[in-house]
């Protein structure tokens, strides 16, 4: 069984070895820092900055992005869904455009946003659907994102805070397998 396990522990450990950034926590500390938001409150200007990220993740297709993301994002925000960081409106919105080019839909629908201090937590249900993955189906995936906004309610940091591998990675060929039977050894199936 160990001898089994090896190649996957090699496979999922030799990307680190790359020279791209290692240590996504401490660009998230900085970002963090670096941009504390203001308090929006409960207030009207709150829930249009928050209707604005919903309106956006709602349809992201590439019509809405081109529409929306220079009003949603604030130019030097910080971007990180766990899959990209990107930093600066050009850099967030080229991505939003190649992830809505790329994929048939992709939707989210808000379930619950919390506030706390500068702080917005939005929980979300996303449908992310492709023709090059699980077969052109629907995949369902949940999520929350942190968000902090600027005084005119456009979001300087996003980080969002979901499962990749459950809701994207397990439906790419050859990956997908390699996850589904790790996961099986772990869960003792």
């Amino acid at each position: 069984m160990k001898i089994l396990l090896l190649p996957f522990l090699l496979m999922f450990s030799l990307p680190g070895c790359s020279s791209g950034p290692t240590d996504f926590r401490a660009d998230y500390a900085k970002a963090l820092a670096e941009r504390p938001g203001v308090s929006l409150g409960n207030n009207e200007s709150a829930q249009r900055a928050v209707q604005r990220f919903a309106a956006l993740y709602g349809d992201l297709s590439e019509e809405n992005v081109k529409a929306l993301a220079r009003e949603t994002y604030a130019a030097d925000a910080w971007f990180n869904d766990t899959v990209a960081t990107e930093v600066g409106i050009d850099g967030v919105e080229n991505y939003l455009l190649k992830t809505a080019r790329g994929a048939e839909k992709v939707e989210a629908r808000l379930e619950d946003v919390a506030v706390s201090g500068s702080d917005v937590y939005a929980r979300w249900t996303m449908e992310i659907r492709t023709k090059n993955l699980a077969g052109g189906k629907p995949i369902m995936t949940e999520g929350i994102s942190q968000l902090r906004f600027d005084h005119e309610g456009r979001i300087i940091l996003h980080q969002d805070f979901w499962n990749p591998a459950a809701g994207i990675y397990q439906h790419i060929p050859v990956l997908g397998p390699a996850i589904r039977f790790v996961n099986g050894l772990i869960s003792g199936q």
